[in-house]
C-alpha cells in the first residue's frame, strides 16, 4: 500500500518527500520531547524556518503543554531568532469532540484517539494556507514529530502519505506535503527515535526536562509530570538507559521500580 501511495506521488509530481526549498513549514507543536526536540533538528541540522501551530486538543495536561510550549517559544527564539522559530499559533479544536469522547474510550485504549493525528494535519494544512496568504510565499509542508516508536494506526508512514495524497487532491495542488522527518527515509538517512533525541538534545545542553510527556500533568499536579504513571515511566528509562541523568521535574517522589515487573 505505502509503494502504491508513493509511485502515485512519484508520478504526478516527480519526488515523494523532501525538504521545501524556501524551507518554510507548518510544525505542529505540542510541548513535549517528539516536538520540541525535532523542531531544533529541523532548524539546526537542516535550517528550515518554523511556524509552529499548537492545538489545545481537550487533554488532560492542556495547560502543562500550553507552558512548555511558551517556555521553548523564548528559548528557541532567543537561540535562533523570530525568524526561524516564529511565535506559535495557538487554538482550540477538541479533538475527538467533547459529545461523543467518553464513549471513544474502549477503542481510544487499544488504538488511540480515533483519526487524532490525521485531524490535527489538516488543521495545520489550514494554517499553513493562512501563512502563505500573510508572507505572500508559498507554504505547502507540515511536520510533526511521529518517532519510530509510536504505535497507533494513525502514526505511521503510511497514514502520513495518505494524509499527504487526500490533501493535494482535496486542494488540487501537488505541492503538498505531510511527513515526519523522525521516520521518513526522504527526509532522515535513518530512523530518528526517543534514544536518538535525547541524546541529540543533551549534547547540545537544550532543556528537554521542560518538555511535557505525562499525560496526568495538570493542576493536580502543579502541572509538573506527575512521577506515577506510565509515561513518566517510560521517560524516566530513556534517560537512565542512555546514561543521563533524567532533568525532568516530577510532582512526587518517583518510584519507577513499581513498573518493573
Amino acid at each position: 500500500m505505502l509503494d502504491n501511495i508513493e509511485k502515485i506521488l512519484k508520478e504526478k509530481r516527480g519526488f515523494i518527500s523532501k525538504f521545501p526549498e524556501n524551507k518554510k513549514i507548518v510544525m505542529i507543536i505540542s510541548g513535549g520531547l517528539d516536538s520540541v526536540s525535532t523542531s531544533a533538528r529541523l532548524i539546526e541540522d537542516f535550517g528550515l524556518e518554523i511556524f509552529p501551530l499548537h492545538i489545545q486538543r481537550g487533554q488532560t495536561n492542556a495547560v502543562a503543554e500550553n507552558k512548555a510550549v511558551d517556555f521553548f517559544t523564548d528559548y528557541f527564539q532567543k537561540k535562533y531568532g523570530e525568524n526561524k522559530f516564529h511565535t506559535p499559533q495557538k487554538i482550540s479544536v477538541n479533538v475527538p469532540p467533547v459529545e461523543f469522547k467518553k464513549d471513544l474510550l474502549p477503542y481510544t485504549k487499544v488504538k488511540g484517539h480515533p483519526m487524532r493525528d490525521p485531524i490535527m494535519h489538516l488543521l495545520a494544512v489550514q494554517h499553513a494556507v493562512s501563512i502563505s496568504q500573510k508572507i505572500g510565499e508559498s507554504v505547502r509542508v507540515v511536520y510533526c514529530a511521529i518517532v519510530p516508536e509510536d504505535y497507533f494506526p494513525h502514526s505511521s508512514l503510511a497514514g502520513l502519505r495518505v494524509n499527504t495524497l487526500n490533501t493535494c487532491i482535496n486542494m488540487d495542488d501537488w505541492d503538498w506535503q505531510i511527513s515526519s522527518p523522525n521516520i521518513d527515509k526522504y527526509l532522515s538517512n535513518e530512523p530518528f527515535g526517543k534514544k536518538e533525541e535525547i541524546s541529540w538534545a543533551m549534547e547540545r545542553n537544550m532543556p528537554i526536562g521542560k518538555t511535557i510527556s505525562c499525560n496526568d500533568a495538570s493542576e493536580k499536579t502543579n502541572y509538573l509530570a506527575c512521577g506515577k504513571c506510565k509515561s513518566c515511566f517510560r521517560r524516566h528509562t530513556a534517560f537512565t538507559d542512555l546514561g543521563f541523568n533524567d532533568p525532568t521535574e516530577y510532582y512526587e517522589e518517583t518510584n519507577f521500580e513499581q513498573f518493573q515487573h
